[in-house]
């Protein structure tokens, strides 16, 4: 039997492509220190046996143990080649609503161009093979210019199809007709996100995730995994379990545990980054007006592909550092993917004239009551001391104390997210692609004592963000500021421009209400 091709052995540094040969001098009898004698198929993800020398010369096998024998290896030889087609990028899967006795789960539509499309289109998805009823979605509940995510109810399937009717052929370049669900042997979901893993993807330690499966895990004892029970459902005759998991040491332990659920243990995941020119990026999905894109690729990936083909030119060759590729933009709508075996990190590139979409992706701010709460400097803090966020992008809070970073939270484009405890000193700032799109700082009043007009003209002139109209209370400020020409000289402009810096207003509203304190206090 001709040795398997597509073998990775776990090392010190990892997962890395390894020969027959190598592996037999690193392993004349057994293993060395440098490296575990843990191997795996990359193609299907299963353990592999490197043969003894004793009965014939060393090569890989997988197991007659194995749980599948459908490795492309085996079934198309040693000659089979790493591909994958626009038809074998999954629609994601998220768990949702996650509690000690229950959760659900979500379907993500990516976005696909449905807006042409007539009034009775609707799509169907249902569990394959099953004869309950499809759930039904008509075009209204989906979004046109970005991810629609659909409740696929609260039981766990292998598969579901996708179909709909009055659509059209080019649909299925953005959803496929199947879609793979949850394995009842064990599948893994980002816990920040609730995203399902596809197969082959990267994990991290110290990086939280759920574990769901049929049954139950049979623990044993773990140096370097942490698992914690957080819920069991039961579906008729079948009950599954869904626990939390993390890898505390990058160890072979840790990359055994993680390859039972065909994942790789890594400290350099996959990722996708458009970098240049101009774009807003959301779920799936990179808004464009060039002609050309260029993408930074991290990690282990070993593919780089475009749906349709068109011409990519790889700008750096060095190995330690991420892949920056020019990608010629040739159709509206671009597939752009990395992977292995598999697509790993893929999104869609629509060219659209920036103008139309928007710079700044929409992002709204309240307090609990509802109430909108404007960016820039303040002396009073919300309602229980709490903001909620809503973005129509993926994106990352950064949260600020006196002017260090103590902390940063991924933000989802269909998600809000609360973020309590905030007090005077902090800072926060809404971060989408490489923009600051919002930002906020909590600062106590400080009276103002000085008579130092070019400080204070400095002091509301040194602002950034967005210009409002001027408000007519500038008229008052004007009149009581009438010892400091040159700020009213700068207020006469703002007012008869009509037009002012939020900052610089909030920054002159609080000036002006210390130097009528300090006058009242002479007074008396």
């Amino acid at each position: 039997m001709a040795s398997l091709t597509h073998v990775c052995m776990w090392s010190d540094n990892g997962w890395e492509r390894i020969t027959a040969e190598r592996a037999a001098k690193s392993h004349p009898g057994g293993t060395v220190s440098a490296h575990s004698g843990l191997f795996m198929c990359e193609l299907c993800g299963q353990y592999v046996i490197l043969t003894d020398s004793d009965i014939q010369i060393r090569h890989f096998r997988h197991s007659a143990h194995e749980k599948s024998k459908n490795c492309p290896e085996r079934i198309f030889g040693a000659g089979y080649s790493i591909s994958y087609s626009s038809q074998e990028h999954d629609l994601p899967i998220r768990i949702a609503d996650v509690s000690a006795i229950s959760f659900r789960f979500e379907i993500g539509l990516i976005r696909a161009p449905i807006s042409s499309l007539s009034k009775d289109f609707c799509i169907e998805i249902k569990p394959k093979g099953i004869s309950d009823p499809p759930y039904v979605f008509e075009k209204e509940r989906l979004n046109y210019d970005s991810i629609t995510y659909l409740s696929i109810g609260e039981r766990p399937f292998e598969k579901y199809t996708l179909d709909f009717k009055n659509g059209i052929d080019k649909l299925r370049e953005f959803w496929p007709a199947e879609i793979t669900g949850i394995s009842p042997e064990g599948t893994l979901f980002e816990k920040s996100s609730g995203k399902k893993l596809t197969y082959d993807a990267d994990v991290e330690i110290e990086k939280e995730y759920y574990l769901l499966k049929r049954g139950y895990f049979y623990r044993r004892s773990y140096s370097s995994i942490r698992i914690r029970e957080i819920a069991q459902k039961q579906f008729g005759w079948e009950s599954w379990t869904l626990y939390m998991v993390s890898a505390s040491a990058f160890s072979e332990e840790a990359a055994r545990f993680f390859l039972d659920f065909h994942c790789r243990l890594t400290d350099h995941p996959v990722s996708l980054q458009p970098v240049w020119p101009l774009f807003v990026e959301g779920n799936y999905i990179v808004k464009h007006s060039r002609d050309s894109m260029y993408m930074l690729v991290k990690g282990n990936a070993a593919t780089f592909k475009t749906f349709p083909h068109t011409i990519v030119r790889q700008l750096n060759h060095n190995a330690a550092h991420p892949r920056l590729y020019e990608v010629l933009c040739t159709s509206r709508q671009q597939l752009i993917s990395a992977g292995r075996t598999q697509a790993l990190q893929y999104t869609y590139f629509w060219e659209e004239p920036l103008s139309q979409v928007g710079l700044s992706p929409e992002v709204s701010i309240t307090d609990l009551s509802g109430s909108e709460i404007v960016p820039g400097e303040t002396n009073t803090l919300p309602h229980n001391k709490t903001l909620l966020f809503k973005s129509t992008f993926d994106g990352e809070l950064i949260i600020s104390n006196n002017s260090r970073i103590v902390e940063k939270r991924k933000i989802f484009a269909d998600k809000p997210l609360e973020l309590d405890g905030l007090s005077y000193g902090v800072s926060v700032q809404v971060v989408i692609g490489l923009d600051v799109v919002w930002k906020i700082d909590f600062k106590k009043q400080q009276t103002v004592i000085t008579n130092d007009e070019a400080e204070i003209l400095k002091r509301i002139s040194n602002t950034w963000g967005g210009f409002i109209p001027a408000p007519h209370s500038l008229r008052n400020i004007l009149s009581g500021m009438s010892h400091y020409p040159q700020i009213c000289q700068w207020i006469q402009k703002c007012i008869k421009e009509d037009s002012i810096n939020e900052q610089s207003y909030r920054r002159l509203q609080d000036i002006y209400r210390g130097i009528k304190t300090n006058k009242q206090g002479d007074k008396g």
